[in-house]
This record gives structure tokens, sequence and C-alpha cells, in this order.
């Protein structure tokens, strides 16, 4: 189990850091888009829940 963990979490955390690495500059501008749609989403699920 503990073999299988490791091979989730970290092994594939790893592969998807040097894939990232990779990236052309424009893929880099693309998934911080993503990322601030994310927190742009959480904020407001946050905001929504605190006026209930």
């Amino acid at each position: 189990m503990k073999a299988l963990l490791k091979v989730l979490f970290v092994d594939s955390l790893v592969n998807i850091l040097g894939d990232l690495f990779e990236q052309p500059l424009v893929n880099w501008a693309f998934i911080g888009l993503g990322w601030l749609s994310v927190l742009v989403m959480i904020t407001s699920i946050f905001q929504t829940v605190g006026t209930l």
C-alpha cells in the first residue's frame, strides 16, 4: 500500500513538474490563467457561503 501511495503522489508529482518545466512560455501563460481562474472560483464560493 505504501508503495502504491508513493507512486501516485511522489512519482506523478515529479513527472508533472518535470513536464511543466519543458513547456513553452505560451503554455505557462495558459497554466497561470487556469490557476487564477481556480482561485477566483474558490474565492467566490467562500464569499457565497459567507453571505448565507
